[in-house]
């Protein structure tokens, strides 16, 4: 099997895990159209895409285990976390197109859903709520 085979079937184990784990819960919130498009974007993902989403993930994960114990989410460090978080996000919505208000309310998810909570603050004691307040703080500079 060659790299491309490889990634492809990567994927496909991908989006079978997120139909399990989420498929159900994603059409009674948000309706079968959404679910679609988040399983075409995930599908159309090239390999050079992945990789940058993950070197994103790392590096505002790596930022957040840095700056929670701190505690400032509106320094220049928090901003550059969220900006890359933000950045991160936007690959896997429809054109990568960013928007400010879209960020907010995943970020709100954070802090909203334990299984987001958990996951982030596994990362650093309150990170799900500092990567929120920073993504917020973030958003509502970009927003004026």
């Amino acid at each position: 099997m060659d790299d491309k085979q490889s990634f492809e079937e990567f994927k496909k184990q991908l989006l079978e895990e997120n139909e399990r784990n989420y498929g159900e819960e994603i059409r009674e919130e948000y309706g079968e159209d959404v679910y679609e498009a988040s399983s075409d974007i995930l599908a159309g993902l090239t390999e050079e895409k992945w990789r940058k989403s993950e070197e994103l993930r790392i590096k505002a994960e790596d930022m957040l285990q840095r700056l929670a114990p701190l505690g400032d989410a509106a320094s220049e460090d928090a901003m550059e976390m969220a900006r890359l978080h933000g950045e991160w996000a936007s690959i896997f919505w429809e054109d990568e197109n960013y928007s400010p208000s879209a960020h907010l309310a995943v970020a709100e998810m954070y802090v909203t859903d334990d299984r987001f909570s958990a996951y982030y603050d596994a990362i650093a004691e309150g990170g799900a709520r500092f990567l929120y307040n920073a993504v917020k703080n973030y958003c509502e500079k970009l927003m004026g």
